[in-house]
């Protein structure tokens, strides 16, 4: 493995940012893992690859609700490669009801649904992956949530709390394994152009509009991916527990 090779796991990286994020990386001569819930679009990722990228890419089933499923996933990638550089998790859901449902209509159902992925998923990578000694020193762990873990958002209560309580253990985790050489940082996108974003209703696209940021567009898969590797790589060696905000101006 050449000195400049380094070694990611990213969980959720089979579509949308995930995938820019992954594709990027080994494409760059990175070798990385991939985890996602969906075993068509890692299936399409792979058969997107050449031979020589294919050979340094793991993929595997992962729902990162389930710990013993994320703690097994990062377990396989270092072992296969014998090191772990670092840790990008994607995973997130938006709800059944994003942006039409206000507080006293969410279902506890719909409420743990959210949470369960948005909150116990991020704990899950981060509970595995900064067990001592499990990553190498200048490792980086990054979590993409959203410019709503610093915003409420109408009709979509549960879902900032998600992103809000992401934050928190990010922030937190980073005071924890800062002086071990191991930074934590979490990716706020906001409203960026990928599958999740035209798979959900026209109500919530619109109550959640790009056009009012000072740069007035929606971002894209790229913009986040290279925000969240500048934070893996060791350019970004004295920044942690950040809320990095790739919004388009939004949260300003």
């Amino acid at each position: 493995m050449a000195s400049t090779e380094r070694v990611y796991s990213i969980v959720g990286g089979a579509s949308g940012m995930g995938l820019a994020t992954a594709q990027t990386l080994v494409k760059s001569g990175h070798r990385i893992a991939v985890g996602d819930i969906n075993q068509k679009t890692l299936d399409a990722f792979v058969e997107s690859l050449n031979a020589d990228e294919k050979s340094r890419v793991l993929t595997a089933l992962v729902d990162v609700t389930d710990k013993e499923a994320v703690k097994y996933f990062l377990a396989k990638s270092k072992e296969k490669y014998g090191k772990l550089d670092g840790v990008a998790n994607f995973a997130g859901v938006p709800g059944h009801a994003l942006g039409s449902e206000p507080v006293w209509e969410t279902t506890p159902e719909e409420y743990d649904h959210i949470i369960n992925c948005n909150v116990r998923g991020p704990y899950n990578v981060l509970n595995e992956s900064l067990k001592p000694g499990f990553l190498e020193n200048g490792a980086s762990v990054v979590h993409v949530a959203s410019m709503f873990a610093l915003q409420g958002f109408k009709n979509g209560a549960v879902f900032a709390a998600s992103k809000h309580a992401a934050l928190g253990m990010v922030r937190s985790a980073a005071k924890e394994v800062g002086a071990k050489d191991i930074r934590v940082n979490c990716v706020l996108p906001g409203v960026i152009d990928t599958p999740m974003k035209r798979s959900v209703s026209e109500q919530i696209v619109g109550s959640v509009s790009s056009s009012a940021a000072p740069i007035p567009r929606d971002g894209t898969a790229q913009e986040v991916a290279n925000a969240v590797i500048f934070l893996l790589s060791s350019q970004s060696s004295f920044i942690t527990g950040t809320a990095f905000s790739v919004d388009g101006g939004a949260n300003s």
